[in-house]
């Protein structure tokens, strides 16, 4: 379990940084769209990110195929309204851990 937790983390972390990438890439009126919700990504993230290195999540193999995904799904996406969509099934997937 221990591997699905250190591959979930690593996948996770790197979406996490293609959001901002996104963000900091986006013009004025796309990091406005973005801002509230990469904030609650981030701390949704960093709340998981804590429970996973106390080993207080056990991640299995079924959620690090939907971080993989949701790493796709960023990586694919054209528009603020793409990025954004994205964002909030991320948040949502890391609130249910």
């Amino acid at each position: 379990m221990t591997d699905s937790n250190t591959l979930f983390l690593q996948t996770a972390s790197a979406v996490m940084n293609e959001l901002d990438i996104r963000y900091m890439e986006a013009d004025l009126d796309g990091k406005m769209q973005l801002k509230d919700d990469l904030d609650k990504a981030m701390m949704t993230f960093s709340e998981i990110r804590c429970r996973l290195l106390e080993s207080e999540v056990i991640c299995t193999p079924e959620d690090v195929a939907q971080m993989q995904h949701l790493r796709q799904e960023v990586n694919k996406a054209g528009t603020v309204q793409s990025v954004l969509s994205t964002m909030v099934r991320l948040t949502r997937f890391f609130a249910r851990l």
